[in-house]
């Protein structure tokens, strides 16, 4: 446990910043408690305390391609996080990604008694938490240099891990090292889209129970699966699960020629982004093929339905035919949801889509799936009907009640 070296005229700031959390989403009182007493801003020395306090990330690293590999993550999302987590006092915690600042919450939820274990592939970032825990005193969190697909077995079983880089796999080790019964929240990035997910792990499977649209820097280490972007016509990027085949030159074609759009009556606020997830998700258990477009123009952005949603848009695809999800014309309660669709089937692919987009309006909007993880060699005898992704390690199910 710390013995506090925090400035005490900081104290006011931080109180500002969890009063804001609060009043967005409140939190456990152990969990109010330990962000208003965890000194932030001796995780980032080199920040204004005006900045400190903002709730926002601040990338503490990045590689040679300017991607993050190291961050404190932004305060309200490390709130929620925790709270799915329901860590208890004298837990074993391991947390897979490493800043310093989530380590040090985590110590004061379990207490003297608990004991924490950061993990990080990257020698430097270990080196700053290092330092940033023993300016705030947190001298008895483990943080070692190690890769989060394997977890740390010389400390395992643990009750609860915490995974803040996004995944597309979910490694034996995190179901090994985990007791009966513990929690595990990781990022999970399925077919182009990232939900952050909080698991149970009953029968030796991980059943879900919480899901947020929180999304991290991808995992690092040699031979992790990389997300897949192509690159469309148009400044339009496409990112696609690793399982789904892709032409890009067909695509490509496709853009090039003439476009249908169709409303859907289905209204949303923009900025809905729990509702906005549940119908990702909705999407990516109706549709064989989903990704997610990004434009960085506005070539496909006229007519009827003029707007992509940031930070891009569900979209499906067969072989030579790409249609999306768009918004169209202001309403009193927010924007139409349309689709927007080229090439030879675009008129089937964008009336399938938004005979999709409208199912779950009528039955699943507000609603989330669970998503169970089995290990390889684990089958229910009867599970729920649903989406079935295979991955590297693991298979997915995506189901609604």
């Amino acid at each position: 446990m710390a013995s506090s070296t925090a400035d005490a005229s900081l104290t006011p700031l931080r109180n500002a910043m969890v009063e804001r959390i609060l009043a967005a989403e409140p939190v456990s009182a152990p969990i109010e408690a330990a962000m208003r007493t965890v000194p932030r801003e001796l995780f980032l020395p080199d920040l204004p305390p005006e900045a400190v306090y903002q709730d926002r990330a601040v990338v503490t690293k990045r590689d040679i391609y300017k991607n993050p590999v190291g961050s404190v993550s932004q305060p309200s999302v490390v709130a929620a996080m925790l709270q799915a987590l329901r860590v208890e006092p004298s837990q074993r915690i391991l947390e897979l990604g490493s800043g310093g600042y989530e380590a040090a919450l985590l110590a004061r939820l379990t207490g003297r008694t608990g004991s924490v274990v950061s993990l990080d592939l990257d020698e430097t970032v270990i080196h700053r938490t290092h330092e940033c825990l023993r300016a705030a005193g947190y001298t008895g969190i483990t943080a070692l240099v190690g890769d989060g697909r394997y977890g740390f077995g010389l400390r395992a079983p643990y009750d609860r891990i915490i995974v803040t880089f996004d995944t597309p796999d979910v490694p034996q080790n995190w179901f090994d090292q985990l007791v009966e019964g513990g929690r595990i929240i990781i990022p999970l990035h399925l077919r182009g889209l990232t939900h952050t997910v909080a698991f149970t792990k009953v029968a030796g499977i991980f059943t879900s129970d919480a899901i947020r649209p929180f999304a991290f820097g991808p995992m690092q280490g040699i031979g992790v699966p990389r997300r897949t972007t192509v690159t469309l016509a148009g400044g339009a990027r496409l990112d696609v699960g690793p399982d789904q085949d892709i032409d890009v030159d067909a695509l490509c074609a496709a853009l090039a020629g003439p476009r249908h759009t169709v409303g859907t009556g289905v209204i949303v606020a923009p900025d809905d982004t729990l509702l906005l997830s549940s119908l990702d998700l909705w999407l990516a258990t109706a549709q064989p093929t989903l990704g997610r477009l990004h434009t960085d123009t506005p070539a496909y952005q006229t007519g009827p339905v003029t707007e992509t949603i940031p930070p891009g848009v569900p979209a499906a695809w067969t072989d030579d035919t790409l249609a999306f999800l768009a918004l169209g014309h202001t309403t009193g309660d927010g924007r139409e949801i349309g689709v927007i669709a080229y090439g030879p089937d675009r008129t089937r692919l964008a009336d399938q889509l938004a005979h999709d987009v409208r199912v779950w309006n009528t039955e699943h909007r507000g609603e989330l799936p669970t998503i169970h993880v089995y290990p390889r060699g684990i089958v229910e005898k009867s599970p729920p009907p649903g989406r079935l992704l295979d991955l590297p390690s693991t298979r997915v199910l995506i189901s609604w009640g």
